[in-house]
């Protein structure tokens, strides 16, 4: 299904280069439920000229002629001339063609070109880099950008040739370095095309960008590990560099609010480690290190997804459990209806971590949940006993109106996706239970413990 966007709020690129395609409507119909991190805000006091300034982008007439010698020059060395910064104010209304004078090709055809504004540090990028970017993106004669973080007040993360950006946009960022400022100029073939993307932006226009490259996350190990042969894939020595990657990539993807991609990294990290070979005391030291880091933070994110029995199972997997450990242990089991259970995890992390405010928290409401539903169990209970002389219909009557109220109860508590109700009611009243919640799109289960079964709720996206 195709994206819906407001052109006068903005699009972004992920709008643009969606393969569902972008419907543009007029107005303000916009889901807010939508991730601020794309969101354009149309109260942003941001102009372009003081965007322009900010990262030092300055071209004047003046300095033209005194370049004019220098430009059959120019595309020796991007990194050195280019990187001087122009010292006038650029005007509304941006002219390309006066741009080009003080640029240089980044490609020999000349489709792409490039001034850097700010040197980076250290090496060119690798070109499947993950990078996280802030950037303006603008049409010849608009002093307005058609997309930008900088107006969102937020940066974006992309994965370098993998067909997330345009193909310019692509190629251009593979050019920098980190925490490098450059502007590119980008020719319609390796833009947007014949086509464009009406209204925005019209069939062959040729386009510039701002970009900044904040930090990258480098892939190199993990495909590393993919060119060792079979033996040297369970050395743990050989594969220790690709899983560190591996748990950077999946912090990296959970932060940009990929879980289920940070999901899979840290699977593959946990597969890979726990088929490899330990040669020594040291090696299987930080063999445990990771193993831990991994399982516990797929622990947070299997909390993240609802998948609360996956949650508990990572955890305990942990072997050098931390007070983070716990508090995700503790906080799955709250989610689980285990209150219990839950309390015994958090006092254990506040045992490693005392002055824990947030696991204290955590602790205040599985033991406030915890008396809840005791209460809860013993109202239903002592309503049993006293309509145990009631008929047939005036018992169905007064629980339906108890199991009605039960299971709003439980919808409405956002703090749990499981909830137990009473073991020792009245068959009748499971039974209206059973139905009532069945027509609220509640499900009822029953786990053997301790020898004796067990009923609960269970919201139907628990996992």
């Amino acid at each position: 299904m195709a994206n819906g966007v407001d052109p006068v709020f903005g699009v972004n690129l992920r709008d643009l280069m969606s393969d569902n395609g972008v419907v543009f409507n007029y107005g303000n119909e916009i889901d807010e439920n939508d991730d601020d991190r794309f969101k354009f805000d149309p109260h942003a006091n941001f102009t372009d000229d003081e965007l322009l300034k900010f990262i030092n982008l300055e071209i004047s007439d003046d300095e033209q002629d005194e370049d004019d010698d220098d430009d059959d020059d120019a595309g020796d060395d991007r990194d050195n001339d280019d990187s001087k910064k122009c010292k006038a104010t650029l005007l509304p209304g941006l002219n390309f063609d006066k741009i080009k004078e003080k640029i240089s090709n980044l490609c020999d055809d000349g489709k792409i070109k490039k001034l850097i504004l700010q040197r980076g540090v250290g090496n060119i990028i690798p070109e499947n880099s993950l990078v996280t970017v802030k950037y303006s993106g603008y049409l010849e004669g608009q002093d307005s950008p058609f997309d930008s973080t900088y107006h969102r007040n937020s940066v974006s993360y992309f994965r370098l040739s993998d067909g997330e950006l345009i193909l310019g946009l692509d190629l251009s960022i593979q050019s920098m370095r980190k925490h490098e400022v450059s502007l590119f100029l980008i020719n319609p073939d390796l833009a947007y095309g014949e086509i464009g993307c009406w209204p925005t932006i019209p069939g062959n226009s040729e386009v510039m960008f701002i970009v900044q490259l904040i930090d990258y996350n480098d892939n190199s190990e993990i495909d590393d590990f993919n060119l060792l042969d079979p033996g040297n894939r369970k050395v743990f020595l050989k594969i220790e560099k690709s899983i560190k990657q591996l748990l950077i990539t999946g912090a990296n993807n959970y932060q940009r609010g990929q879980v289920k991609f940070a999901i899979n990294d840290y699977k593959r990290a946990i597969d890979r480690l726990e088929n490899s070979h330990l040669d020594n005391d040291e090696e299987e030291k930080r063999y445990n290190c990771l193993l831990s880091r991994a399982y516990q933070n797929l622990a947070v994110c299997y909390n993240k997804e609802n998948k609360l029995r996956k949650a508990c199972i990572a955890c305990n997997n942990v072997t050098n459990k931390t007070a983070k450990t716990y508090f995700h242990f503790g906080r799955a089991l709250i989610k689980m209806g285990e209150f219990q259970e839950a309390i015994a995890k958090l006092n254990l992390g506040l045992k490693i971590d005392p002055h824990n405010k947030e696991m204290t928290k955590e602790l205040d409401l599985a033991d406030k949940l915890q008396r809840w539903n005791l209460i809860i169990q013993q109202n239903i209970q002592s309503s049993c006993s006293n309509m145990a002389k009631l008929s047939s219909d005036a018992k169905n009557k007064e629980y339906r109106k108890i199991a009605s109220e039960l299971c709003d109860n439980f919808i409405n508590n956002n703090n749990i996706m499981r909830g137990p109700f009473p073991n020792e009611i009245d068959p009748m009243l499971r039974d209206i239970i059973r139905k009532i919640a069945l027509l609220k799109g509640i499900k009822v289960t029953s786990i053997e413990k301790d020898g004796e079964i067990n009923f609960y709720l269970e919201k139907s996206n628990y996992q």
